[in-house]
């Protein structure tokens, strides 16, 4: 399957979630989403850097590449990383478009009162 994930399942392709995530509570919920989505959805690719990206990559660029290709992106948020600054680059990068780009914030140990700034704009 191609790394374009702004093609659905609707023509038969796959659709690659970033799953983006900060701190080890949050790494832990990624690592989870990432081995479920493919279980309940089977035209879903999840991207975990964590995961995906080989050794002797440079992450920057593996990371770079995976976000601009990406419309659609998980962000695990939990009380320590809802501001963290890669989080908030991850969720711009994601949301590039406002007509294409889906962000979708996941809330661990948080409520959606919890959330402000840039990342309120999402619905969780």
């Amino acid at each position: 399957m191609g790394s374009d994930c702004r093609v659905g399942f609707f023509w038969g392709k796959a659709v690659k979630i970033f799953i983006s995530w900060s701190g080890p509570r949050s790494e832990a919920l990624a690592g989870a989403l990432r081995e479920w989505f493919p279980l309940v959805l089977h035209y879903v690719e999840p991207w975990l850097s964590k995961s995906d990206i080989q050794a002797g990559e440079r992450w920057s660029v593996e990371i770079a590449k995976e976000l601009e290709a990406c419309n659609f992106g998980v962000i695990c948020l939990t009380r320590e990383n809802v501001g963290a600054p890669w989080i908030l680059f991850e969720a711009g990068a994601l949301a590039k478009s406002m007509q294409d780009g889906r962000v979708i914030p996941i809330l661990l140990d948080l409520d959606v009162k919890d959330v402000s700034g840039p990342l309120a704009q999402f619905q969780a």
